[in-house]
């Protein structure tokens, strides 16, 4: 880790400190709110500033093409777990919670979905997200607060726990995507930490130990190795 830091830093370190102290100095200033912070201003102001550019989504202290490289390994994942459940994509409703730049829509298109609905906490790109994929619904919500209408075969939610930064606030968003599953529903969740840990003011690592409790009853695929943790599949038991 502290040789990429450094890395950075001797590429361009001009441009390192300014990220560096924007990151550490002005962001938590403009958007903390006690011990949590708000993340509907900050998240609409992040994807206002780099659009469709995976630096809203990804890690914004990387370039364009060093967030190409991570989101390829992500979707190698993501794709050959999907591959794995017995699920027909072509018929399945399913939820993308944090849709973002639209980067899992499309693998999710690319799978066959027909019936999807995304839900994100800023409505900045949903008119690009509508243009590109026709006939998918993207509302705005916060999977924190707001009740998911419906019934989900599959619910996907990558890149957003670890952005949720308060027990209570994790607690209500699985209640969420509890009550959101069908019989027999897959959840898609990650990436989950082997420590659990505040690591910024809009990051908190959440480990399996963190999320299992809240999952009474439901049955916990393998921890599978992906960017920036693990991703596992959550299968809810029918007879829950």
């Amino acid at each position: 880790m502290l040789k990429k830091i450094f890395s950075r830093f001797k590429k361009d370190p001009s441009g390192f400190m300014k990220r560096a102290l924007y990151t550490f100095l002005i962001e938590p200033v403009k958007y903390i709110r006690w011990n949590d912070y708000d993340a509907q201003k900050y998240w609409r102001d992040r994807f206002s500033k780099y659009g469709l550019s995976l630096k809203g989504s990804g890690d914004q202290r990387l370039s364009e093409q060093e967030n190409k490289i991570m989101y390829a390994e992500a979707a190698k994942v993501f794709t050959a777990l999907c591959q794995k459940v017995t699920i027909d994509f072509r018929s399945a409703s399913v939820l993308e919670i944090g849709c973002g730049t639209g980067f899992y829509t499309q693998l999710l298109h690319n799978l066959g979905v027909k019936n999807y609905t995304g839900v994100d906490i800023t409505d900045v790109i949903f008119t690009e997200l509508k243009k590109r994929f026709h006939g998918f619904r993207f509302i705005k919500k916060d999977i924190t607060s707001d009740k998911i209408k419906g019934k989900f075969d599959l619910i996907v939610m990558i890149d957003v726990i670890e952005h949720i930064v308060k027990e209570d606030k994790l607690s209500s968003s699985m209640e969420n995507v509890k009550n959101s599953l069908s019989d027999n529903g897959i959840f898609i969740l990650g990436p989950i930490q082997n420590t659990s840990k505040r690591q910024h003011f809009h990051v908190r690592y959440w480990s399996l130990e963190d999320i299992a409790p809240k999952f009474p009853g439901y049955v916990f695929g393998e921890l599978m190795p992906f960017p920036g943790g693990y991703i596992l599949i959550i299968k809810k038991d029918r007879f829950n």
